[in-house]
């Protein structure tokens, strides 16, 4: 049996020459772990992986730690590094000033509130771009909802719909944009062939940034 391990996707690779299948597992620090049988090709291994990238997020999802909002905590909110700042009893609500997000209420609810206040503002600041983004393409959009997915970060229906992951709220700017641009442009292009990459580079000229950072830092949204 031999081990190849790539650490920046965090996958290990395992030939095994007593097995007929591939097989995978994530292990206690979330690295993907695959056995592959001696033979086979390299094409079929990765495309197994890429068949099973929903089963993999799940399994490394229960291993992660649940966020949780709480007092002096630092929080990015559209692009905006603020520390939330527990006031009980300061003005009603959740708001931003200068470079804190401030609280108000009884500190059992900080998590709810704070959760809520930057979904609104991730919508807000969605239907703004859509919005935009699909003016200059000619399509237009029938809802756009906002989800806890792990396994995506956004998606586009048949019917219209644009769905992206409330966590983005939390993400760069570029990056939020970027999924913004992908999505909308499925308006247009309801495939990921070359047109529809073109349609993208019409909306965003940070993709391959925006992708980088996701694969680097988008397990720390969740």
């Amino acid at each position: 049996m031999s081990n190849n391990t790539c650490q920046e996707e965090k996958i290990i690779i395992r030939k095994n020459r007593l097995s007929r299948y591939l097989r995978l597992s994530v292990n206690r620090r979330g690295q993907i772990v695959l056995s592959v049988p001696i033979f086979c090709p390299q094409r079929r291994a990765l495309s197994f992986l890429e068949e099973n990238r929903a089963w993999i997020q799940e399994r490394q999802n229960d291993l992660r730690p649940t966020l949780k909002f709480q007092n002096g905590q630092t929080v990015s909110v559209l692009g905006q590094q603020v520390m939330i700042t527990h006031q009980p009893t300061g003005r009603s609500g959740v708001y931003i000033e200068n470079d804190r997000l401030l609280v108000s209420g009884e500190a059992d609810f900080i998590h709810r509130r704070v959760t809520d206040f930057i979904k609104r503002e991730t919508l807000r600041y969605i239907h703004e771009k859509a919005r935009e983004s699909a003016d200059r393409l000619g399509v237009s959009f029938h809802k756009i909802h906002l989800k806890d997915t792990t396994s995506r970060w956004g998606s586009c229906s048949g019917q219209g719909n644009l769905n992206f992951c409330w966590r983005l709220g939390m993400a760069p700017l570029f990056v939020l944009d970027y999924i913004i641009a992908h999505e909308v442009a499925h308006l247009k292009e309801m495939n990921h062939s070359d047109r529809f990459w073109r349609v993208v580079a019409r909306l965003t000229d940070r993709r391959s940034e925006a992708e980088i950072w996701l694969r680097r830092h988008g397990r720390e949204l969740r």
